[in-house]
């Protein structure tokens, strides 16, 4: 993967990138999200940026936590296929597909790309009056959604999550649950520009990729979202004092 990023004509690796080893995480749930949370808790106090690779989207919730304890009530987007909003899902209410339900409660939730949720989501967020940007009408009008999607955001911090699922499996086919008619990556660039063009970002994860064997493009695809999602932080002004990225 080239360094220089011909969109933003820049090398945002010079920003600063601290790559540090990958945390040591049991099994238990509950304990691997105190373990993310405070390792993402010193970044934040380090007035950096965290990023967040992510195998499973539960991830997230440590991080997510992190940023609201450090900040206050915060946005969040989330780019993603599932609405990821059970309150319980296999015995745990810590699971990739609790991870926005445990998010509610840390600020305003804003939610893209969504084309698949059970009865009881549905039911959740009819009850709070609060709907996604579906999938559905992204491919219809992508402009007046990525115009709604910013317009959703308060000026809060915002912390960014992205399942990689969002995008269409014939972009994004490593994935555990793909789900046909997702966006593209043109498409996940595009809101990606706008909300970094009108929020501080204060740190994002990028979950879900599952390796292929024999395929290797999936990978590229992730690690140039990562790349590039960095180059537009880099590249726009900041008013929290963070300052370098760094990932995990």
């Amino acid at each position: 993967m080239e360094l220089f990023d011909e969109e933003l004509c820049a090398e945002p690796w010079k920003a600063g990138i601290c790559t540090e080893p990958p945390l040591n995480l049991p099994v238990i749930p509950e304990a691997s999200v105190e373990i993310i949370r405070k390792a993402t808790g010193r970044v934040f106090s380090e007035q950096k940026i965290p990023v967040l690779i992510g195998g499973d989207h539960s991830v997230s919730i440590g991080a997510l936590h992190a940023a609201a304890e450090h900040f206050g009530p915060i946005d969040i987007l989330q780019m993603d296929a599932h609405s990821d909003l059970r309150d319980t899902y296999q015995g745990t209410r810590f699971s990739h597909a609790c991870v926005m339900r445990r998010a509610w409660q840390l600020g305003n939730v804003i939610q893209a790309g969504i084309r698949s949720m059970s009865r009881k989501e549905w039911e959740f967020l009819d009850a709070c009056g609060r709907y996604p940007v579906f999938s559905r009408d992204m491919l219809a009008d992508m402009e007046r959604c990525t115009d709604k999607i910013a317009g959703m955001l308060t000026g809060r911090p915002l912390y960014i999550t992205i399942d990689v699922d969002c995008m269409d499996p014939s972009v994004m086919p490593a994935t555990g649950t793909p789900e046909p008619g997702g966006i593209s990556w043109t498409q996940l660039l595009q809101v990606l520009r706008v909300v970094t063009g009108k929020a501080d970002v204060i740190g994002f994860d990028v979950v879900e990729l599952a390796p292929i064997p024999g395929i290797h493009y999936p990978e590229f695809t992730v690690a140039r979202l990562i790349y590039r999602l960095m180059g537009y932080i880099a590249c726009q002004p900041r008013s929290s004092g963070m300052a370098g990225l760094a990932s995990k």
